[in-house]
């Protein structure tokens, strides 16, 4: 159907399809960030483990994911089950990494701890995850992408916000003084038995409400099946490199997007909590904040799928910057001026959260629809490529010029991505020119 505008309106059935699509991003997210917070903080509250070991374990299963994320990417391409290509890889990788999630706690050692982190949680959650992020350019038409990212989004950091809801409520209930390092607080082992055992379960509930529900193509209208390591060798050839230029183009630009996001993103809560401010004042600026960010989401699928893709990515970014560059300046005030901390948070938000609308839709675009997977690894291996660029130049800057400078350096890296997203070509029909 068609409205008057030209907009194409999104059937019951799809938007059925892209609540599920948006639940398994949700259960994504919360996952994800039990997997890289709590995992964590285990190593040091309960093995009371020095933070090298923490960092060795994330580079393991930084690894582990980066090759498993290809690898199955390759694999899930050239499924061809009776169950669809991305299902069985979905309710698996829920299943392993469910039970994996469940017994970490239960470790008694660094060790056992490692090879679950790398070896089960790491290759069992990029096998849902590849499924996961498949879904959308598998399913849903081009016209309609713009929105049902939108509507991903909003549902996938709704996840995030409980994620981190759930680790205040753990300190709150399971929190005891810190002998070692009073005054602070450790999470007790009970506490990360509940809050794993909680959310491995809901990870399998939700990857198997999305194996039942979410309905992929049958065999017959999927292309030929490519054996593994002919698919594998394809992505160093300069014909495959040629032939998808447009998804490469993408890809360079995303990557120095993207170290500006991670330029500040291991820091944010830091600045959080050194501004010292009151739990009602945090709830003010970011229930503020996040709702507005939420309607961005919304509002930018919506004209994704409108005008295209790329035409309000610009004006987008560039306003969010001047709530990046005031930061630095808030430290000056006498007292705080709330109503600068909401236009900051709102234009960080936006820029981290907000405008992953578009871009997602853009990239998906320009996935070849018989390789996808594979594709969604090699973006993915970018993304880990942006995240020690933008990590290391915040370090670096914020111990020579302090915290909040990080602030103001990072929208170098958004402004100089513009004019290189702008070279790739509009991928919404009739505005390809």
């Amino acid at each position: 159907m068609e409205l008057k505008d030209g907009e194409k309106k999104l059937s019951r059935f799809l938007i059925f399809q892209i609540i599920i699509i948006g639940i398994l991003y949700a259960a994504a997210q919360i996952f994800g960030y039990l997997e890289a917070q709590i995992f964590n903080t285990f190593l040091d509250h309960v093995l009371r483990l020095e933070y090298i070991y923490i960092s060795i374990m994330v580079a393991f299963s930084a690894l582990a994911g980066l090759l498993s994320h290809l690898f199955l990417g390759i694999l899930s391409d050239n499924s061809r089950s009776r169950f669809g290509r991305r299902r069985p890889f979905l309710v698996f990788g829920g299943l392993l990494a469910g039970i994996s999630m469940i017994i970490y706690p239960f470790s008694q050692d660094y060790l056992t701890a490692v090879i679950i982190d790398v070896i089960a949680v790491g290759i069992a959650s990029n096998s849902y995850y590849v499924a996961q992020r498949a879904l959308i350019p598998d399913l849903v038409d081009i016209e309609y992408r713009g929105r049902a990212n939108g509507i991903v989004n909003i549902l996938g950091n709704i996840g995030l916000v409980v994620g981190v809801a759930s680790t205040l409520i753990l300190n709150e209930i399971f929190g005891i003084p810190d002998l070692l390092r009073w005054p602070g607080t450790i999470i007790t082992r009970e506490g990360y038995i509940f809050i794993l055992l909680i959310g491995g379960i809901v990870f399998f509930i939700v990857s198997l409400v999305g194996f039942l529900f979410i309905k992929e193509k049958s065999g017959s209208e999927l292309p030929p099946k490519k054996p593994f390591f002919q698919e594998f060798k394809e992505i160093f050839k300069i014909e495959e490199f040629k032939k998808n230029r447009e998804f490469y183009k993408f890809v360079f630009a995303f990557t120095i997007f993207n170290s500006g996001v991670y330029t500040i993103l291991p820091f944010l809560f830091i600045y959080i909590f050194d501004l010292g401010f009151s739990t009602t004042t945090m709830v003010i600026i970011l229930g503020i904040s996040a709702p507005f960010t939420f309607l961005m989401m919304y509002l930018l699928g919506k004209y994704a799928d409108k005008y295209g893709r790329k035409k309000f990515i610009t004006p987008t970014i560039i306003i969010s910057c001047f709530g990046f560059f005031i930061i630095p300046f808030l430290d000056t005030t006498v007292e705080p001026i709330l109503v600068l901390y909401v236009f900051a948070f709102a234009s960080i938000l936006t820029v981290l959260l907000g405008v992953l609308t578009p871009l997602n839709a853009w990239h998906q675009d320009l996935l070849p629809e018989e390789k996808r997977g594979k594709f969604l690894g090699i973006l993915n291996i970018t993304n880990t490529v942006s995240q020690v660029i933008g990590a290391l130049i915040g370090g670096i800057i914020a111990t020579i010029f302090g915290l909040t400078v990080i602030f103001a350096f990072a929208p170098i890296f958004f402004i100089i991505s513009l004019p290189l997203f702008m070279r790739i070509k509009e991928t919404l029909p009739g505005l390809e020119n």
